[in-house]
This record gives C-alpha cells, structure tokens and sequence, in this order.
C-alpha cells in the first residue's frame, strides 16, 4: 500500500507536536523557568524589623517647685507648724499663709514607648531639709486629671496613698504608680509636695535638690 505524501506531512505534524507537548510537561515538573505565558514561577521574602523598648521619663517644665518667702504662723508656740503645699487640680490644695507661693506639684511624663513603674525617693529627710522640731516633708500622687489616667484604674496598683495621705519622704523609693502607660492620653502623674516648718526651724534659704523620680520596666 502506498502512502501519499499528504498522509506523511499529517504524521509528521502530530509526531512533532506530541514531542513539544512532552518537553514542555518534563521541563514544567522540574521547575524550570516558564518560557510560555502562565508559565512564570515566583517565590516569598520576609522582611523583619524590631523595635526596642524605650524608658524615658521627663519632669514637665517647670521641673520645680518654689514656695517663694513668708512668715511663719508662729515663730514662738511650741507644736504650732506652718503647712505648706503645692496646688493640684486632682484634690485642691494650695492657699499657703503668709506671703508663702502656691507653686503647682511635679508633672511626670512617660516619653519612651513602654509602660513604667515609677517611685520617688529623696536624700534629704523633714529633719535634714526643714529642721527644727517635728518637722513634715511629705509627697502625695495624684492623676493629671479627674480620673486614674495612666495608673492602672484602681489604687490597688498603686501606693496606698494615692491622692490622700501623705508619705513622708526618705532615702527608700516608694512605688507611686506600676504601669504607668505611654500613650498621649495618659502618660503623666502629678507629685504635690506638702511641708510643716516649725516655730524653732532656722531662717534662711532651704533646698532639696536630693528629690528623685525612678522609672522602671513594668512586667
């Protein structure tokens, strides 16, 4: 039987197709590069960063508290103080006697990006700043504001006499807030100072520049 010669041109055809089909299924199962459209290959990247803890805290200009010049309420009864404390949205405070300013209290700022736990501590005790007989050198926190800002919510994070009794300052850190936090809305504490001069403390200039704030990592 004699076969035509457009028979073998159709054999020819199918045989070459059946053969690039073949290479492109081999070359597809190895992986190798697409050269045919909806053939291309990819592959994933990672990319890391890590961001490190900051702890910053700042005291709010003007970082200090200046009761200015007065009289004492008695320079000659035995037992009679001159109270003096600093002015605090949070509770009052202020109306000094005499001549005496009515600075405003410490503000501190959480400026890192972690909460804090900050406590206060001063080198200088009532005997050793004021002097005299039964002297009073006492700190009190209190929020910035009208609720418990970056403190936790509840006094149980912090001390005991949160915004009402005094603590008497000493050479020992007392933890005043355990958390407190760094976002813009509730990122700072107030510290009202409060001092008793009594009728026998000596005249003259008196300074702590012992006073201290430490901040901490909260964990």
């Amino acid at each position: 039987m004699k076969v035509s010669n457009q028979l073998l041109v159709v054999l020819l055809v199918l045989a070459l197709l059946s053969i690039v089909t073949s290479i492109i299924l081999i070359l597809e199962r190895l992986g190798a590069p697409g050269f045919l459209t909806g053939l291309a290959t990819f592959d994933t990247g990672v990319v890391n960063v890590t961001i490190s803890a900051t702890t910053d805290i700042n005291f709010i200009e003007p970082a200090n508290v200046d009761f200015g010049s007065g009289t004492l309420v008695s320079s000659s009864v035995a037992g009679v103080n001159t109270s003096l404390n600093t002015s605090d949205p949070a509770w009052g405070g202020g109306a000094n006697p005499s001549t005496f300013a009515e600075p405003g209290p410490f503000t501190v700022r959480n400026d890192g990006n972690t909460e804090v736990n900050l406590s206060v501590n001063s080198s200088n005790t009532a005997a050793t700043f004021i002097g005299g007989t039964s002297p009073g050198y006492y700190f009190v926190p209190s929020p910035t504001g009208t609720g418990r800002d970056g403190c936790g919510g509840d006094d149980g994070n912090n001390i005991t006499a949160w915004n009402s009794t005094l603590t008497a300052f000493s050479s020992t850190a007392v933890t005043i807030c355990e958390n407190l936090t760094f976002s813009d809305n509730g990122d700072e504490i107030n510290i009202s100072i409060f001092i008793d001069i009594p009728y026998d403390a000596t005249t003259g200039l008196k300074t702590d520049s012992g006073f201290e704030v430490h901040a901490g990592l909260f964990s």
